[in-house]
């Protein structure tokens, strides 16, 4: 079962950067007028999600929610190949729990953020964003995944 906890955290991590990617090119404009992108997933103008990136809760640290988004799942996948054998070399052992604790605590971060999120889609926005929920749930799965990894590791 461990050993499919990576491909799951993969998978994950790949969905979540596509929908990262999609809400950063919504946020600079670059997704309003496409034909190509399926109505589903509120493209035009008015819609929910080109609504959303134009609050101020779209940029919660200063940059876009999704510029984070795409950094974080992009280092979850780069993370995800490293050698998880902490009884080896000491130095790799160091260095291999120094970022999964970094990466814990920023995937914890995520999960507390987008329940913020979520309560301001929903009280102060009154929007439903579909795009919106599918990140936050691909969040708190991952924080999951990566504590399940850890404790089956350490």
């Amino acid at each position: 079962m461990i050993r499919l906890v990576p491909i799951l955290i993969f998978i994950l991590s790949l969905a979540g950067l596509v929908d990262a990617l999609y809400f950063t090119f919504a946020y600079y404009g670059r997704i309003k007028k496409a034909r190509w992108v399926p109505e589903i997933l509120c493209a035009r103008d008015g819609s929910s999600c080109v609504t959303v990136v134009q609050t101020p809760y779209a940029r919660v640290f200063g940059a876009p929610n999704s510029l984070l988004g795409i950094l974080y799942y992009v280092v979850m996948m780069l993370w995800l190949p490293w050698p998880s054998d902490v009884h080896g070399v000491e130095e790799h052992a160091y260095l291999f729990l120094f970022f999964t604790g970094a990466l814990l605590l920023a995937s914890a971060v995520t999960v507390v953020l987008g329940f913020y999120l979520i309560d301001a889609l929903r009280s102060k926005l009154h929007v439903d964003c579909p795009l919106c929920y599918t990140a936050h749930a691909i969040n708190i799965l991952l924080f999951v995944l990566l504590i399940a990894f850890c404790h089956a590791v350490l």
